[in-house]
């Protein structure tokens, strides 16, 4: 059975959210060619609200046209580089403003999300997954939805990188350290090592993309 298939009422939507997933999660890679008939065929849909989908991620960035055909969004190196310092610029202040907000019961939460990320066998999309999650649970504190859509935004252009490039054993060894240090220094209220943590660990991923890209 092709569980691709769609069957639900809102199918613009289906179809827009299912062909953004696989863009995010690279399971379309940034680079490849996709064609309308050939994602309508894999939904079991038609090629209208495929259309639709494709335009609302042209919108965002996410596909552009090239000569005649519909491709994934690329980045240069450069853009990594200028990503990850702005994430680091929004990130930083959604931590300035979160910080006071977190609770003892917040600080449990967040644990919570770490232990999951330590499942055996558990999978490099999963992982990711939670690592948005745990991020983006810290951020919503900042209670400013307007910062929280920025960081959301400006995660979906690297994301797929981040699931192709950063999916080894030792890098979730390595970022889970870092989670760790990350939720005890928001425990203690420390946002000067916070930062300092912060930017290793972005640091971390941003270097293993840009390794990966100049193969």
């Amino acid at each position: 059975m092709n569980n691709d298939v769609i069957k639900v009422s809102t199918v613009n939507t289906e179809v827009y959210e299912r062909l953004r997933h696989q863009i995010s999660t690279g399971e379309i890679p940034p680079g490849q060619k996709i064609t309308i008939r050939e994602i309508a065929s894999k939904f079991g849909v038609s090629t209208m609200p495929v259309r639709e989908g494709i335009r609302r991620l042209q919108a965002e960035g996410l596909l552009h046209f090239e000569r005649r055909s519909v491709v994934v969004r690329k980045l240069s190196l450069e853009e990594v580089k200028q990503i990850f310092a702005i994430r680091y610029r929004l990130e930083t202040l959604a931590l300035e403003w979160a910080i006071q907000n977190i609770t003892k019961n917040d600080i449990q939460d967040l644990a919570k999300i770490l232990e999951e990320m330590n499942r055996k066998n558990i999978s490099y999309i999963e992982w990711q997954q939670l690592n948005r999650k745990f991020h983006t649970s810290i951020y919503q504190y900042s209670n400013s939805k307007s910062l929280q859509k920025l960081i959301i935004n400006i995660w979906d252009s690297v994301t797929p990188y981040m699931c192709i490039y950063s999916s080894t054993i030792s890098s979730y060894k390595a970022s889970q350290l870092e989670h760790l240090s990350i939720l005890k220094l928001i425990e203690e209220k420390n946002l000067e090592e916070l930062f300092k943590v912060l930017d290793q660990h972005l640091n971390q991923t941003r270097e293993a993309i840009i390794s990966a890209l100049k193969k």
